[in-house]
């Protein structure tokens, strides 16, 4: 896509007076760092960091049965989420293949915001109004109408109470509305770092402010404002897929090991009848984690062998300045046993790794 195309968050220009270098992403024009990845990673996991996602969607559903609509698309149990209460699901297509995975806002009983993939915005809402036949349900895309600030790290908690100090009580995947500057905020304790975080929902116009106010704020704490290459790195850290590389509409959520967030006992929802035949296959393939010296960093699309036969291949992979070596997901068939030595073929050469659990980096309590 051609930059004179691509969208500018609401925060662009604060990005640029901050150091950003830019990178397309999903359409948008996106900070990938500020004083480079490797320190955003660092001042993250042992400090703060400030991300502006303002390119994520929100769709707000609404209606008598929208409760009863969304449990019925979505595979986790929506039945037992309270009001300010925050679940993560998929959306399947009815082949078992993912359309996205997303969070659920519950605001009230007929009444969810729905944050989703930025490349699947359109694609949700869409699916999504093919099914309401039959439902009194309302969707509509309120994307417009939010800018996404995410405050992460050990620090965070104490950088928000500085400027919303009602914000901290909340516990992780709960959610709390604010009045700011004559304005409506959600808070929510969620976040995409493998760290403790918050992230805030405000209107655009209010959004260059409260982003000048939590870098003064956290100034003294090592607050630094961070990049999408920072953010891509915590999540493969700390194990967690990226739609497009561990999730995608011929990866499932079986195949990725996220079977916690399928609700078996829900009579039907789309897609159940592939998953749960994927979930009683054996040949089904599945995620792993290795990990490699700096020698063979794993690349998206790298072939994986076991005992010289290719049995996969990775899908998002990096060097781990936390963790001090290369770490990678890959999708394979069969599955190795944590502890197995696997080998990657880097230039037509092998190199050493080992398959290891997920995830790679867990948070200091």
């Amino acid at each position: 896509m051609a930059p004179s195309q691509e969208k500018k968050t609401p925060l662009n220009e604060s990005c640029q007076q901050a150091g950003a270098r830019f990178t397309e992403f999903a359409g948008w024009q996106m900070p990938l760092q500020f004083a480079g990845i490797l320190q955003e990673v660092h001042a993250v996991r042992n400090h703060a960091g400030l991300f502006d996602v303002s390119h994520m969607g929100e769709l707000l559903v609404t209606g008598p049965e929208a409760a009863l609509f969304l449990d019925r698309m979505l595979t986790n149990n929506l039945a037992t989420l309270e009001n300010g209460q925050v679940i993560y699901t998929f959306l399947c297509n009815h082949d078992g293949g993912t359309i996205d995975d997303l969070l659920v806002y519950r605001i009230g009983p007929q009444e969810f915001l729905l944050v989703v993939n930025a490349i699947n915005t359109e694609p949700v809402l869409s699916f999504l109004q093919s099914q309401t036949a039959g439902y009194q349900v309302e969707l509509r895309d309120y994307s417009p109408l939010f800018a996404l600030l995410a405050l992460q790290g050990p620090v965070a908690a104490t950088i928000i109470a500085r400027l919303f100090p009602e914000v901290l009580p909340l516990k992780p995947f709960r959610f709390k509305k604010l009045a700011w500057q004559n304005e409506e905020l959600i808070f929510s304790r969620t976040g995409y770092t493998g760290e403790d975080g918050f992230e805030i929902y405000i209107p655009p116009t209010l959004a260059a402010t409260l982003w000048s106010d939590l870098l003064r704020a956290g100034e003294d704490d090592g607050l630094v404002p961070a990049g999408l290459g920072a953010r891509d790195l915590l999540r493969l850290e700390a194990g967690l897929p990226l739609y497009g590389n561990e999730l995608s509409p011929s990866i499932s959520p079986v195949q990725a090991g996220l079977e916690r967030f399928i609700a078996w006992e829900k009579p039907d929802f789309c897609g159940r009848l592939p998953l749960l035949r994927e979930k009683n296959d054996p040949s089904t393939p599945r995620r792993i984690g290795l990990r490699a010296d700096r020698s063979a960093i794993p690349r998206p699309g790298m072939t994986v062998y076991w005992d010289q036969q290719p049995i996969g291949r990775i899908t998002s992979g990096s060097y781990s300045p936390t963790i001090g070596q290369a770490l990678g997901m890959a999708l394979v068939h069969p599955v190795p046993p944590p502890g197995t030595p696997l080998a990657l073929a880097v230039r037509d050469t092998f190199r050493p790794a080992k398959c290891v659990e997920l995830p790679f980096y867990k948070k200091k309590r």
